[in-house]
């Protein structure tokens, strides 16, 4: 029972000198070391407003509305929370842990600055913090803001600062930043997570690499698995004027039927897409970049099909016809480019390839799901042909074909074997 006693009078003890301490000690005398402290820490000068005392959710010492270098455009700090713990008060001035920064706003040049704004100097006499967690923190420039995010900086026993870790909400995604001389190395890592490019692709998992400096972030490698494919690539972010992002991915085994939805979900294409884009992207600021998509593309899908787009239907009639539902057209393969600006996707250069029937064409989806475009097609069975010019209209979720009627060769048969190679069934047995 004796073991019991003392521990427990040591801890009231404790509690009770926590809950007195704003009454019996004026914080705002010690605002003066709280600001020396800061400077010496952080080798910058520091305005510190307020100097106080918070018991919810947990006893901390509170310095609020902090600037740096008399300037809010450098740094502004709502909050450095430390909390009164056990270790925090017995290792007061030597080492303190769980300190929290809230509502962190800085400027590029500083932040690129804090490994060296960090470092205790020869012979300072410092506090170590084994890690610092922010809360609310971004990074702010003339045309944008990054952030807001939570995340971890990270010291080495030697005060020097190891690295910052930081994290979204949903803990789907994590960001590691490593100092390397006056250069920074990154990686991010995620999954499950829809990558706002635009159209919310997403992604099983995806690792990107890189090097950022005050002009901007190389991703030298990026590693990605989406719709049981893979992707890999480069790019490079741009800082110094507004915002740029540009790059080049090569897509191999991609499901198409997912990606091809996120566009329509009526009109979709289904196969393995292997293909390359270039892409780019450009905005004011951090929050409008993926906004407007420019992208250039060029793909092969396999065994696959267009669906709600049927291409054999026009093929079937020796007069002039218009086509307004549905359908599918099976291929082999199809090719071609995709192209994206301005909110417009063009396709160029598709050829559809079944065997016995062969497509090729253009077509131009607008705002408002407006199809516009043409395509030839050609059906070849034996000794039997049949061809026709078609223009392709409506609307994504409702294409509209019209025809001058097919032409055919050889036998009246050619809408028989229109429907054969539409559906891939067998010819009926022939009659005994």
């Amino acid at each position: 029972m004796e073991k019991i006693k003392k521990p427990l009078i040591i801890l009231i003890i404790f509690l009770a000198f926590i809950a007195a301490l704003p009454i019996i000690v004026p914080l705002q005398l010690f605002s003066g070391d709280a600001t020396r402290l800061l400077q010496r820490i952080t080798h910058s000068n520091i305005q510190l407003q307020q100097l106080g005392f918070e018991y919810s959710p947990r006893p901390a010492l509170v310095l609020q509305d902090i600037t740096i270098d008399g300037d809010p455009a450098i740094g502004h700090i709502e909050y450095i929370r430390v909390p009164l713990t056990m270790y925090n008060v017995l290792h007061w001035g030597r080492d303190l842990r769980e300190v929290t920064v809230e509502g962190g706003h800085f400027s590029p040049q500083w932040a690129l600055q804090l490994p060296q704004k960090l470092r205790p100097q020869s012979g300072e006499a410092t506090i170590h913090f084994a890690d610092l967690h922010l809360v609310r923190t971004s990074i702010v420039r003339n045309n944008g803001e990054v952030g807001p995010v939570d995340g971890v900086l990270k010291f080495d026993s030697g005060s020097n600062l190891a690295g910052l870790t930081v994290s979204d909400s949903t803990g789907r995604m994590t960001l590691e930043i490593l100092p390397q001389g006056s250069d920074f190395a990154t990686t991010l890592n995620a999954s499950g997570w829809d990558v706002p490019l635009g159209y919310p692709v997403h992604f099983d998992s995806l690792q990107l690499k890189g090097i950022a400096n005050q002009n901007g972030l190389q991703i030298t490698e990026i590693h990605g698995e989406l719709y049981s494919g893979v992707l890999s690539g480069t790019a490079r972010v741009d800082w110094t004027d507004g915002w740029k992002l540009t790059g080049t991915v090569h897509g191999s085994s991609v499901q198409a039927e997912p990606l091809s939805k996120l566009f329509n979900p009526t009109t979709f294409v289904s196969g393995r897409i292997e293909g390359d884009a270039n892409f780019s992207y450009a905005g004011d600021s951090y929050q409008t970049l993926l906004a407007t998509p420019q992208i250039e593309s060029t793909m092969t899908i396999k065994q696959g099909a267009i669906h709600n787009f049927d291409l054999i239907a026009p093929l079937k009639s020796t007069v002039p016809v218009t086509y307004a539902r549905g359908g599918i057209t099976r291929f082999d393969t199809l090719t071609g480019g995709m192209n994206i600006a301005n909110h417009v996707v063009l396709f160029s250069n598709v050829k559809v390839d079944a065997g016995k029937f062969v497509a090729t064409g253009a077509m131009k989806v607008e705002p408002g799901n407006k199809l516009s475009g043409g395509a030839q097609a050609r059906l070849q069975a034996g000794v039997i042909a049949a061809s026709s010019q078609i223009r392709i209209g409506g609307k994504l979720e409702a294409p509209v074909f019209q025809t001058g009627g097919a032409w055919r060769q050889g036998h009246d048969d050619a809408l028989e074997q229109a429907d054969k190679v539409q559906t891939k069934e067998p010819p009926p047995p022939a009659d005994d």
